[in-house]
C-alpha cells in the first residue's frame, strides 16, 4: 500500500484551513525523518510511513496545523534522542504539550496488565480533559498500528485487538468519530475471530450482489416521493459494518438471513423543518415499524449526533431502515466533535463546545480520581463510556441522561448521592415502581427517600452507572470497614488474653499504636481491619507483643484450662498447581477458585481475602469480584508453570440441523478438550442453543477450541459463559 506524502498532507490541510501554517508541518515532517531516520516498522517499512499515516488520518478529521504536527511528532520523545524542551524550543508550547500527552498515554507502566490498562486510561482521561486533541492523535496512531497489525506476532495481535474493541473503539463513538469506530471494531473484529468475519464478508457480499436492485429501487421512490413534495434532499445508500452485523446477531440470536437492515438510507436535507417533512412524507406511502421512530434532532445523543431514525416496511414487504438530517448534522456525524474546532488560544475547545462535548470527560475525571482499584475502574469505564441512553425527566422537568438499563437507583445517584443512600422506592409517571425496574425515555422519575433507608449489596446488581456503583460501593466499604475493624478486636483480643494481657489497656497505652508502626500501619485501627480482613496474620502481633519465653511456654502447654487430647489431624492443605498462583506476602494460602466464573490459566484475575482466612481467585469480570472490598484484592498472577484441568462453560448457537453436533463434539476433542456435560435446546426459528462445560488447561487452550467450533459451517456465535 502506498504511504500518503507530506505534499498531500499540506495540501488536504490548506483545503479546509486555508490560512494554516504550511511551513510549520514542513519543519514537523522534516524533523520527524531525521529522529526516525534509519528505524523500521515490523512490516519492514521506514518508520516514517507510521507519523506520515497518523497526519494523513489527522487531516481527515480536519485538525488544525498544530495537532498535524502533533502527529508528525507524535513519536519523537518516546522513540528517539530528542527531548521535550527541544521540542518545546522549535515549535512552541502548544505542539510540545500535545506530544507530551500522547507519549505519556503510550508509556504503560510495568504493571500487570490490568493495572498497565487501567494507568494508561487514567492518562488518557486526564489528557483529554487538558487538551481533546491529544486523544484524536492517539485514536489515530491505534488506526493506523490495526491496519497494519498483521505484522506483529499473535499473541500481541490479539492484545491489541481485544484492547481496541473494548477501549478505544467505544472512545471514538463517544466522541461521535463513528467511521473510525467502525474501522476499528471490523479491523479488531478480523483478528478476533477470522473464521466468522471471512464467512461474514462473504455472505454480506452475496447478499448485497442479490439487493443491489431493490436498493436502487428504494434510492429511487424516495428520491421522487421527496421532490414531488418540494423537498431538495439527497438520497444515499450504506452498507452495515460488519462487527456491527455480527454483533447484531450475536445479542439477538439472529442468523445473518433475520437481520433486515444490512443497507440503511440515509436522507440529508437543507433544514430542520424539512427533515420532519420528509419523516411525514416517507409514512405517508410506506408503513412505520412501531417503536422503531428515534428523535435525535430534538434529543441529540450526548456526543452531539442528531438524526431522524425511522424503520419502514418498503417494497416487497422488506425492513428498510433511513436515517433523516441536515447537512450540519451530516458533518457532526462523520466527524463528531472536530466538526466543532473552534480554538481559544492554546488549542483548546471553546468554553460554548465544553459543556455540550465534555461533560462525559468530566465525569471520567471525576471517577478516576475516586476509584483506585484497576478492576474496578476499567469495569467502571467500561460500562459507563458509551451504552446507549434513555432520557427521563425529574419532576421538576430537568432532562437526565441515563445508561440503557438503568434503573431508579441509577437516577437517585444522578441526583446526589445523599438521595441515593436514602433510596426507599420510586414513582414512575405517577405509580409506585420497583428499584429493578428499567426506566424507559420520556418518562418522569421521583425518588422516595427514608431516613431507615441505606445501600445493599443487592443494589450493585441493579445499579448500571459507574457513579451509582461507586458510591454503593463507598457506603458498603465504610460499613465493613467497621465490621472488620471488630473482627479483627475479637480474633487479637482472644489470643491476648491468653497471656493475661488486655487489648484496650494496650491501645490506651499505645502500645498497639507502635506495632502497628512497626508494620508499616499509619495506626491501630488500619492493623485491627488487616486482621480483620484475613490480610495480616494476627501471630505477628503477638510475637511482638508477647515475651517469645512465654510464647513458647504457652505453646507447649496449650490453651488454659483445656483438657489433654490427643492433636488432631491437621487440615490437608489444598493442592495447588506447580507454579500455579503468585500472591505477594502470602505463604500456601488457602485458596479458592470461584465456580462462578471458572478462571484458566492465562486469564486476567483478581485475587482477594475472605473474613478470618483464606483468598478466592476470580476473573475481573465476575460479580463476585466486582463487588469485592479494594481493601481485600491482592497482587496475584500465574505462574510460569501452570498445571490443573478446570471445568468452563461454552454456548454456541447454530442452525439446527442433522450432523452438527458430532462436528463441534469433533472440534472440542480437536482442541484436546473433554466435555463433561451438555445441554441442547432448539429455538422455534430453526436454531439450536448447545451449552457445554468443556474441561481445559488454559485460556489459550479454549481461544484454540472457540477458534475450531467458528469454522464450522453452521455455527453463529460462540461465546464463553461469563458469571
Amino acid at each position: 500500500m502506498a504511504v500518503i506524502r507530506i505534499h498531500e498532507i499540506i495540501e488536504r490541510l490548506l483545503i479546509y484551513d486555508p490560512q494554516a501554517d504550511a511551513d510549520l508541518v514542513n519543519k514537523a515532517y522534516v524533523w520527524s525523518a531525521t529522529l526516525h531516520k534509519g528505524q523500521l516498522r515490523a512490516s519492514g517499512l521506514p518508520y516514517l510511513s507510521h507519523p506520515l499515516e497518523v497526519a494523513g488520518i489527522l487531516t481527515e478529521l480536519r485538525l488544525n496545523a498544530p495537532g498535524i504536527c502533533a502527529g508528525l511528532l507524535h513519536d519523537t520523545l518516546e522513540d528517539s534522542s530528542t527531548t521535550l524542551e527541544e521540542l518545546h524550543r522549535e515549535f512552541g508550547k502548544e505542539i510540545a504539550g500535545l506530544v507530551d500527552g500522547v507519549t505519556k498515554i503510550s508509556m504503560i507502566s510495568r504493571a500487570s496488565r490490568p493495572q498497565a490498562q487501567a494507568e494508561n486510561f487514567r492518562k488518557m482521561i486526564l489528557a483529554m480533559a487538558e487538551d481533546l486533541r491529544v486523544i484524536l492523535i492517539k485514536l489515530a496512531d491505534r488506526l493506523h498500528n490495526m491496519r497494519t497489525i498483521d505484522y506483529l506476532p499473535e499473541a500481541r495481535r490479539f492484545r491489541m485487538a481485544e484492547e481496541t474493541l473494548e477501549i478505544y473503539a467505544p472512545l471514538a463513538s463517544r466522541l461521535g468519530i463513528y467511521w473510525i469506530k467502525s474501522d476499528l471494531e471490523d479491523l479488531s473484529f478480523r483478528i478476533l475471530k477470522p473464521d466468522l468475519y471471512f464467512r461474514l464478508v462473504k455472505q454480506v457480499a452475496q447478499i448485497h450482489r442479490a439487493q443491489q436492485a431493490g436498493i436502487e429501487e428504494v434510492q429511487s421512490v424516495l428520491g421522487q416521493k421527496l421532490a414531488a413534495a418540494g423537498i431538495e434532499a439527497q438520497v444515499e445508500g450504506r452498507h452495515k459494518p460488519f462487527y456491527s452485523i455480527y454483533h447484531k446477531m450475536e445479542t439477538h440470536k439472529l442468523s445473518l438471513d433475520q437481520v433486515h437492515d444490512l443497507v440503511a438510507f440515509r436522507i440529508l436535507c437543507q433544514t430542520i423543518r424539512e427533515c420532519y417533512e420528509a419523516l411525514y412524507v416517507i409514512h405517508s406511502f410506506w408503513a412505520p415499524v412501531p417503536g422503531r421512530i428515534k428523535d435525535y434532532i430534538a434529543l441529540p445523543k450526548p456526543n452531539m449526533y442528531q438524526s431522524l431514525h425511522t424503520t419502514v416496511i418498503g417494497p416487497g414487504g422488506q425492513r428498510v431502515e433511513i436515517q433523516i438530517r441536515t447537512q450540519e448534522m451530516h458533518l457532526v456525524a462523520e466527524f463528531g466533535i472536530a466538526a466543532h474546532w473552534r480554538y481559544k488560544e492554546g488549542g483548546a475547545l471553546a468554553p460554548e463546545a465544553d459543556d455540550k462535548t465534555l461533560g462525559f470527560v468530566k465525569r471520567l475525571v471525576e471517577l478516576q480520581k475516586e476509584l483506585h482499584d484497576p478492576h474496578q475502574f476499567l469495569e467502571s469505564v467500561k460500562s459507563d463510556l458509551f451504552p446507549d441512553e434513555v432520557f427521563v425527566f425529574t419532576p421538576k422537568g430537568d432532562l437526565r441522561e441515563l445508561p440503557k438499563g438503568a434503573t431508579p437507583i441509577d437516577f437517585a445517584f444522578s441526583i446526589h448521592s445523599a438521595i441515593g443512600c436514602q433510596c426507599a422506592g420510586a414513582r414512575v409517571n405517577g405509580r409506585i415502581v420497583p428499584l429493578n425496574y428499567n426506566l424507559q425515555s420520556g418518562e418522569t422519575v421521583e425518588i422516595i427517600t427514608s431516613r431507615d433507608a441505606h445501600p445493599v449489596k443487592a443494589w450493585l446488581d441493579l445499579a448500571k452507572t459507574a457513579q451509582a456503583r461507586n458510591k454503593i460501593q463507598h457506603w458498603l466499604h465504610g460499613r465493613e470497614v467497621g465490621s472488620s475493624e471488630e473482627l479483627g478486636r475479637q480474633i487479637l483480643e482472644a489470643d491476648l488474653l491468653r497471656y493475661n494481657i488486655h487489648l484496650d489497656r494496650a491501645i490506651k497505652s499505645g502500645v498497639l499504636g507502635r506495632v502497628a508502626k512497626q508494620f508499616k500501619f499509619t495506626d491501630h485501627q488500619k492493623l485491627l481491619q488487616a486482621i480483620g480482613y484475613g490480610k495480616f496474620p494476627h501471630r505477628k502481633v503477638l510475637a511482638r507483643m508477647v515475651p517469645h519465653d512465654r510464647l513458647r511456654r504457652q505453646r507447649l502447654a496449650g490453651p488454659p484450662s483445656a483438657k489433654r487430647k490427643a492433636p488432631a489431624q491437621a487440615p490437608a492443605e489444598p493442592t495447588l498447581p506447580e507454579g500455579g498462583l503468585v500472591l505477594q506476602g502470602f505463604d500456601d494460602p488457602l485458596i479458592e477458585f470461584g465456580a462462578c466464573c471458572s478462571p484458566l490459566p492465562g486469564d486476567e484475575i483478581v485475587a482477594f481475602t475472605k473474613e478470618g482466612q483464606g483468598v478466592e481467585v476470580h476473573r475481573p469480570q465476575c460479580a463476585r469480584a466486582r463487588e469485592a472490598d479494594p481493601d481485600r484484592l491482592l497482587p496475584v498472577h500465574w505462574g510460569e508453570r501452570v498445571k490443573g484441568i478446570r471445568t468452563v462453560t461454552i454456548e454456541v448457537l447454530c442452525a439446527d440441523r442433522p450432523g452438527l453436533l458430532a462436528q463441534m463434539g469433533g472440534a472440542i476433542s480437536e482442541a484436546h478438550g473433554n466435555i463433561s456435560r451438555a445441554l441442547v435446546r432448539t429455538t422455534d426459528d430453526q436454531k439450536a442453543v448447545n451449552t457445554f462445560e468443556v474441561e481445559v488447561k488454559s485460556a489459550g487452550q479454549l481461544r484454540r477450541m472457540i477458534k475450531k467450533l467458528e469454522k464450522i459451517e453452521g455455527v453463529i456465535s460462540v461465546e464463553r459463559l461469563k458469571a
